[in-house]
C-alpha cells in the first residue's frame, strides 16, 4: 500500500539517515600529483532536491534535477557522480589544493549544513640521495656529516638507520667514527603524505683514505647529534 504512514515513515527515515552520514564537520584528503579523488557528499540522490560544490566560493559544480558544471579551473577533468553527488576530480595537479564546500537542500525543501572538503595535492618523492662528508680529526677519528637530499622540498619526515639505532625527523645527522668502527651502512627514507623513498650508503674512518665532500647547502638546518 502506498502512501500510508509505513511509507512516509520510511521515506523520512532514508532523508535521516542520509543526513547523520553526511554529517557535519570537515574532511582531508591527500593526494599525488596525477592521481584521481573522490570527494564525498554522503548524501543518496534521492533525498536532495538541489546541491552545489565550491571550490575557494566558486561554484563548480551544481545539481537541480540536472547536473551542471560551470566553467573552472577543473574543466574536462571534473564530472558529479550519478548514484551519490560526490565529486570526481582527474589528472590532480598542485593548484587543484584547496577546500571544497558541499551544500545541499533536502526532497522536503529545509537547508543541509555545509560540509567542508580539505585537498591536499603533493608531489610525490622521486629520488633520495645520502650527501655525506667524512673528516679525519687529530685524535684520528673521523668526524661524519649525512644529509639526506630530496627531490621534493615539502612536508617531508625523516627517518635515518644505523645499524640497530633509529633516529627521526631531521634532515642531516652527525657523529663519529673511529677506524676500529669498520664499514657503517646508513639508510634515510624520506617520506610525505603520498610517497616514500629509501637511499643507502656506507661509511668508513679510515687513516688513509678520507671522503670530503660540501658541507649541507643551508648550514643553519636542523641536525641530529648522534652519540
Amino acid at each position: 500500500m502506498s502512501g500510508g504512514p509505513l511509507s512516509s515513515f520510511s521515506k523520512q527515515g532514508i532523508l535521516l539517515l542520509s543526513i547523520l552520514h553526511y554529517g557535519v564537520g570537515i574532511s582531508l584528503f591527500n593526494k599525488a600529483v596525477g592521481d584521481s579523488v573522490e570527494l564525498p557528499s554522503g548524501l543518496e540522490r534521492e533525498c536532495i532536491k538541489s546541491m552545489e560544490w565550491k571550490y575557494k566560493e566558486m561554484v563548480i559544480a551544481e545539481f537541480d534535477g540536472n547536473v551542471s558544471l560551470p566553467k573552472s579551473q577543473f574543466e574536462g577533468r571534473l564530472e558529479m557522480n550519478d548514484s551519490n553527488p560526490s565529486l570526481i576530480i582527474r589528472e590532480l595537479s598542485l593548484q587543484d589544493s584547496g577546500e571544497f564546500l558541499v551544500s545541499a537542500a533536502s526532497n522536503k525543501g529545509h537547508q543541509i549544513p555545509t560540509k567542508t572538503i580539505h585537498l591536499q595535492v603533493h608531489e610525490p618523492i622521486s629520488k633520495v640521495e645520502i650527501q655525506k662528508e667524512i673528516k679525519l680529526l687529530a685524535n684520528q677519528s673521523c668526524s661524519v656529516w649525512l644529509l639526506c637530499n630530496v627531490s621534493v622540498g615539502s612536508n617531508l619526515s625523516y627517518t635515518w638507520e644505523r645499524g640497530n639505532e633509529t633516529y627521526r625527523d631531521d634532515q642531516q645527522i652527525h657523529f663519529s667514527l673511529s677506524p676500529a668502527d669498520g664499514d657503517i651502512s646508513v639508510t634515510c627514507t624520506a617520506s610525505n603524505s603520498v610517497s616514500e623513498k629509501s637511499s643507502s650508503a656506507t661509511v668508513k674512518c679510515s687513516n688513509d683514505k678520507i671522503t670530503f665532500g660540501r658541507q649541507p647547502e643551508d648550514p643553519s638546518s636542523s641536525y641530529q647529534e648522534v652519540p
